[in-house]
């Protein structure tokens, strides 16, 4: 063969090869197949309800049952009692815990009382003040500020706490920016009837105050064990 044509026969050759090769790759490979996940479609969250506080009314106290006017819970602007322990309880200028207990003869000591401990409805509140045992002192409150407007007036009934023998003041005093003032005092012993007090506040009209319930023995101060019987201020409706 002439060596000229064996170049151009080997070229022709291999071009042959690849489009063979070519051809077989093309036939041969499987067209891939997409494939398709099926993915869940998340639900919104469920809102779990929320329990909603019902509120529970305390009963409206039966004043009359003590002896004090009826009236609604609406009238009661200031109730000590429950304001029992926002106040500033005294002897000797010495400030008291709030509450006490019967461990503090000496210096006096204020609780509240289980309204069933004096024969009365669960639903009246009852202030136990026991004044210091010596020297027949006072035990003494300043209580937050409050603004008083005509016609309010002065509740409580006033007594000795059950089966004791007591001989005591009853004090309503205040105090303002310009000092102490006194309103009225109950001398009260264990042979009397309760002092039931509906007392008028008109004086003091107008002014911001903090009340001064206080006691103090006058005899026998080993039996000072009193207590302000639903002590608040009623304000008549408008």
């Amino acid at each position: 063969m002439n060596n000229k044509l064996i170049p151009f026969v080997l070229i022709t050759l291999f071009l042959s090869g690849c489009a063979s090769a070519t051809s077989s790759s093309s036939n041969g490979t499987a067209t891939p197949i997409a494939s398709v996940t099926e993915t869940a479609t998340p639900l919104p969250p469920t809102r779990t309800p929320v329990p909603t506080a019902t509120a529970i009314m305390s009963p409206t106290p039966d004043f009359s049952l003590v002896g004090l006017p009826v009236e609604q819970v609406s009238n009661v602007a200031f109730d000590f009692v429950a304001q029992m322990c926002n106040a500033e309880w005294s002897t000797r200028g010495q400030q008291l815990a709030c509450p006490g207990d019967e461990s503090e003869k000496n210096t006096g000591y204020v609780m509240r009382l289980a309204p069933e401990a004096q024969g009365l409805s669960s639903n009246l509140s009852v202030l136990f003040v026991y004044p210091p045992q010596i020297n027949y002192e006072t035990i003494s409150s300043k209580y937050p500020s409050f603004t008083l407007k005509k016609g309010d007036r002065f509740r409580a009934v006033l007594t000795c706490r059950a089966h004791t023998s007591c001989d005591v003041e009853f004090v309503l005093d205040f105090f303002t920016d310009q000092g102490h003032g006194s309103l009225k005092q109950w001398r009260y012993i264990f042979t009397d009837s309760p002092v039931v007090v509906d007392f008028p506040l008109d004086a003091i009209a107008g002014k911001t105050v903090q009340f001064d319930l206080a006691v103090r023995g006058v005899a026998n101060p080993t039996d000072a064990s009193t207590v302000w019987i639903a002590p608040h201020i009623y304000r008549p409706g408008p």
